[in-house]
């Protein structure tokens, strides 16, 4: 296995508990593959789902969306939808794509001899670790249940609270499966670059090509294996950065610190909590644009190839072919094509969070006009008349 992989092995170990990897490594054939036993992983992982899917959907709406308005209730209901179905949405698109992402895997996390010895610098395996900032963000999640477990004094709700726990960390391994994918990319991709810089290239030119047409397809296989998933993680991330921004514009509006609560400390960690889905989303999208430029740059440095001994030979016929090729071609990654998942979608996020807050606003702000009138007038859909 290739050393991003043994890395993060316990992550992918997590991962195939919730089925979220279809296949295990095996050490005597030197490749992943999909076992009896990762089967019964999917079986109890939809025995523990399901049941919990349904009690989650009743316990908010029995608990908090009643005591909603309408508009929020509408909103409160599209996200509840959108939270408890990612986990369940992953399980059932990695069920269906089980053989495709077993041959990703065995192409991007199997030893390769000549470019495991290009990483750029001895620190290169310590900036691709993300192991540390997983556990930050497991203690996290950990400190807000124990939170809420203290604060709530229901059953139900200390229940709701352990629910909620569990299915934003199966996010969280779900966001950096992906991104441990998205990141072996650009890893290869740096690699080549220390490939193409050495000495060697003369007798490895036509393995850097062969390998870099070979990594740059599996973003397209990326995309096809996960984007769907990343797709609804991505709405639940700016639903809950729009409750925040109406949180804070409640705030500035009322002129209180915490409008949310009574507790005020709780409610700072609740808009932190909701601030953490902006750190996830930043997590998917800053991956996918780093590995982007990673292939962008691998191609580009091909352009000044300049090695007098190769002039009119085979080689520089290679390389100009290579640059028709790939210069201008953009490789990047894709949220099942509606949109590229690169920086721009950053300000995409910000800028729809700003317009469905406005949209939100004028909504709360008709209720309100509505609920005034409706001490003196009888409101209809057409028209208003004033009670008898």
């Amino acid at each position: 296995m290739s050393s991003l992989y043994r890395q993060h092995s316990r992550i992918f170990q997590i991962s195939r508990l919730l089925y979220f990897t279809p296949c295990s490594y095996n050490e005597e054939l030197g490749r992943f593959e999909a076992t009896k036993r990762n089967l019964a992983f999917l079986g109890a992982a939809l025995v523990l789902t399901i049941p919990f899917w349904v009690y989650d959907i009743h316990l908010m709406a029995t608990n908090f969306l009643h005591t909603y308005t309408t508009v929020f209730a509408a909103v409160g209901g599209i996200e509840l939808l959108i939270y408890v179905s990612v986990v369940m949405c992953t399980i059932l698109n990695v069920l269906v794509k089980r053989q495709r992402i077993t041959r990703l895997m065995n192409v991007l996390f199997r030893p390769d001899r000549i470019l495991d010895r290009c990483s750029p610098t001895n620190s290169a395996d310590a900036r691709y670790n993300d192991n540390r900032k997983l556990l930050v963000f497991v203690l996290f999640i950990l400190f807000g249940m124990c939170m809420k477990l203290s604060y709530y004094k229901k059953v139900e709700i200390k229940i709701l609270a352990v629910m909620i726990a569990g299915r934003f960390l199966a996010i969280w391994v779900l966001i950096f499966v992906h991104r441990l994918h998205v990141r072996a990319i650009g890893q290869r991709m740096e690699q080549l670059r220390v490939l193409y810089a050495s000495e060697e290239l003369e007798q490895h030119l036509d393995y850097f090509l062969h390998r870099y047409d070979r990594y740059s397809r599996l973003i397209g296989e990326v995309d096809d294996c996960y984007s769907f998933p990343v797709v609804l993680v991505l709405l639940l991330v700016m639903l809950q950065l729009i409750y925040l921004a109406e949180h804070l514009y409640s705030t500035i509006e009322t002129g209180t610190m915490m409008p949310v609560a009574d507790n005020f400390f709780y409610s700072l960690f609740g808009q932190v909590w909701q601030t953490m889905y902006g750190a996830l989303g930043y997590y998917c999208i800053s991956a996918c644009g780093t590995a982007s430029e990673e292939v962008e740059e691998t191609a580009l440095c091909t352009r000044h190839f300049d090695d007098y001994r190769l002039q009119n030979t085979r080689a520089a016929k290679q390389i100009q072919n290579f640059l028709l090729k790939n210069l201008h071609q953009k490789k990047k990654f894709s949220a099942c094509g509606f949109f590229d998942i690169d920086n721009t979608v950053i300000y995409m996020v910000f800028s729809s969070i700003v317009t469905y807050l406005v949209i939100l606003i004028q909504f709360k702000q008709l209720e309100t006009d509505l609920t005034q009138a409706g001490d003196g007038y009888n409101v209809t859909s057409n028209v208003s008349t004033v009670q008898p």
